[in-house]
């Protein structure tokens, strides 16, 4: 941290991440977050943990091999959800494989991918994006709730020196950058 060398970006996979179950098969209802099962209740911890990282400025991304309507719907339509779309700095949904969507998050935020976190709850797709992308960090964690958060803070990879003015305002301005340039891409002149 005191050399600026903290990653910028915590990027999550969704089902099985940040709830419990397949969003796209369980349907809103089926879907594990927060009270009355412990398991909910670790994802619940989880999401306050990243959206404590968003206040302190690191920006959040979602990459999630599913329907972009499906992925998007917990974050509107479940009470017990902490994370709501507005915390994320891009939201990448969609079937091609994670390292593709890391690297269009990357290229949507114009920073390198070397200042990315990835989180997911599966071996497979961590040690693919490892392999194919081993400039992205992906700490090695379980695939419950409580054991993702602990190696997140075992890590320590978001500690700062110091929090700014620059730091807390870093989302709005990156949201902002990103909505800047998918008007301009929908834009005829």
């Amino acid at each position: 941290a005191g050399f600026g060398l903290a990653p910028k970006v915590l990027v999550v996979d969704l089902d099985n991440t940040l709830w419990g179950g397949v969003i796209g098969e369980d349907g809103l209802g089926g879907i594990k977050i927060g009270p009355p099962s412990a398991e909910g209740e670790g994802y619940a911890a989880l999401q306050r943990y990243c959206r404590e990282l968003r206040e302190r400025g690191v920006l959040l991304a979602a990459c999630s091999k599913n329907n972009p309507d499906d992925a998007r719907r917990p974050f509107v339509e479940h009470d017990a959800m902490v994370l709501r779309l507005d915390d994320f700095a891009v939201f990448h949904a969609d079937w091609n494989d994670k390292t593709a969507g890391l690297r269009a998050i990357a290229e949507e935020l114009s920073l390198g991918l070397d200042s990315f976190v990835f989180l997911d709850d599966n071996p497979l797709e961590r040690q693919w994006v490892r392999e194919q992308l081993p400039q992205v960090t992906v700490p090695e964690c379980g695939c419950r709730p409580w054991e993702m958060l602990a190696a997140l803070r075992r890590g320590r990879r978001f500690e700062a020196v110091a929090l700014t003015r620059e730091d807390i305002d870093r989302h709005s301005l990156y949201r902002g950058n990103v909505a800047r340039r998918e008007l301009e891409q929908q834009a005829v002149s």
